[in-house]
């Protein structure tokens, strides 16, 4: 390619880190390119929470108005930020490897009970802006308070840094790109199949004009198509339930032996628990229809339920099952030895389900010689 590049980026840290990474890729196939920065809708207004910004693109909008015009030949995008109808006129032509997609819990050391789950002292304060991070942390952990935090990844980090919060979350991906030393703090590494992370999160998408056939060839050598294969799930799951920015869903799909799973929790609002949903299977033909399908409002749920442990009553499981009008009765049989020597056959005669959470409960529960409802289904919890 003979002709000079313009790249189109937001004018933050990770966004010209994200974008001379592109510039770098191109130098390394001989095609020369320069920065153009422009100021988007969600750099100007840092007072609101995502779910109070108007429409869609709140990170890319002005970016695409300058491609349709002509002034730049590309605009880089965390994949993420981008709507999942692009503009007429304009495509995703190649998309970037995926930093690992998984959360950054940072916190004040002085805050960390190493005996809570993800180590953040009971009743802390939470900052971040996201109604997905929101749901998904309040469902394990009630206790928590949640508040805005806007502005990029070093002004996020300094406002924790001036104990304007207990703990941030931020994505992985953006930490890792920008180097960012993070020893004054206390870190959890929360993985991408237990907090569930946005579509497309931790990729580049690199947006040109649908008429620059030209410029689509050369980015092919840029591209991944395995990586464009995962996310295409991900977002048609995301564009079926209507979403943007402000939306509590978190979609992942990676693909094991070539088979596709993909990891779903999607939430009403940022308060409500979220319900989640896992599948693997061997071809990714209807598949987002599958995992949507799965959310549907209408759908059955079992009348009660009876599970081998106890269950507290802010237990994660509890409140995801009971939100959906299941009675729980949960009683755990075991301990370090039997706790329980005959089951009353009223305690399951009217039960749908039964899940059991070791594989001693599955042992003990049959010894004692359970009365069964004719059609009671069974499930499991755990490894």
């Amino acid at each position: 390619m003979d002709r000079k590049i313009t790249i189109g980026t937001r004018g933050s840290d990770l966004a010209l880190w994200q974008a001379n990474f592109v510039k770098d890729r191109l130098a390394e196939i001989n095609v020369l390119a320069e920065l153009k920065i422009i100021k988007t809708q969600g750099d100007r207004i840092l007072n609101l929470s995502f779910d109070k910004l108007e429409g869609k693109g709140f990170f890319t909008k002005e970016l695409e108005e300058e491609l349709l015009a002509g002034t730049i030949d590309l605009a880089v995008h965390s994949h993420k930020d981008l709507p999942t109808e692009n503009p007429p006129g304009l495509i995703v032509a190649a998309v970037s490897e995926r930093e690992d997609p998984s959360e950054l819990l940072l916190m004040l050391k002085d805050v960390v009970d190493v005996k809570q789950k993800f180590s953040v002292k009971f009743g802390g304060l939470v900052g971040t802006s996201s109604n997905r991070r929101k749901a998904q942390l309040l469902a394990v952990r009630p206790d928590l308070e949640i508040a805005d935090l806007r502005g990029n990844v070093p002004t996020r980090i300094n406002k924790l840094r001036n104990e304007e919060y207990d703990a941030i979350m931020l994505a992985k991906a953006g930490v890792s790109r920008l180097n960012l030393d993070l020893s004054e703090f206390y870190v959890e590494d929360i993985g991408p199949t237990e907090f569930i992370p946005a579509p497309a999160q931790g990729v580049l998408a690199i947006q040109i004009r649908e008429n620059d056939p030209e410029l689509f060839d050369t980015l092919q050598a840029l591209n991944h198509p395995d990586v464009a294969e995962e996310l295409a799930i991900e977002r048609k799951v995301l564009r079926l339930f209507g979403g943007g920015c402000h939306l509590p869903l978190g979609c992942y799909c990676r693909k094991e032996d070539g088979e596709f799973q993909v990891f779903t929790s999607k939430a009403t609002d940022g308060e409500k628990v979220p319900d989640r949903y896992f599948t693997q299977v061997k071809t990714a033909s209807g598949l987002a229809e599958q995992v949507v399908a799965k959310f549907d409002s209408k759908r059955k749920f079992p009348n009660n339920v009876f599970i081998s442990r106890d269950l507290s009553a802010h237990s994660y499981f509890r409140r995801a099952i009971e939100k959906n009008g299941t009675t729980i009765e949960a009683r755990s049989l075991i301990r370090t030895v039997p706790i329980i020597t005959k089951l009353d056959p009223y305690i399951l005669r009217n039960v749908d389900w039964i899940f059991f959470t070791s594989k001693n409960g599955v042992e003990y529960f049959f010894k004692l010689q359970p009365q069964l409802p004719k059609k009671v289904k069974f499930g499991v919890m755990g490894t």
